[in-house]
């Protein structure tokens, strides 16, 4: 990184970013509005929040994100109970 200062700041980039991964937004829309408050002496820190600044633009959310993890959780859903279903007739 160059030095330990940068390598500081390196960190709270990637932080940055993977708070807006986690939170299914588009990185560089929250990245550059996070930035820009910052820049223009903004210290509403609450509104710049992930899940609170997804929710005031949720243009800016991937929603695909939420079709996957909603198929996701069906499939799991479906291994379990035929699992539940595989034991119970197993034991009699």
């Amino acid at each position: 990184m160059g030095s330990l200062k940068s390598g500081y700041e390196v960190a709270d980039l990637l932080t940055l970013m993977s708070s807006a991964i986690r939170n299914d937004l588009h990185v560089s829309s929250y990245v550059k509005s996070v930035l820009d408050a910052f820049l223009s002496g903004s210290t509403d820190y609450e509104s710049l929040r992930p899940y609170v600044w997804g929710q005031a633009n949720p243009k800016h959310r991937r929603s695909y994100c939420d079709e996957e993890r909603e198929s996701r959780e069906d499939r799991k859903r479906e291994r379990r109970s035929k699992r539940c279903h595989a034991q119970r007739f197993s034991k009699d």
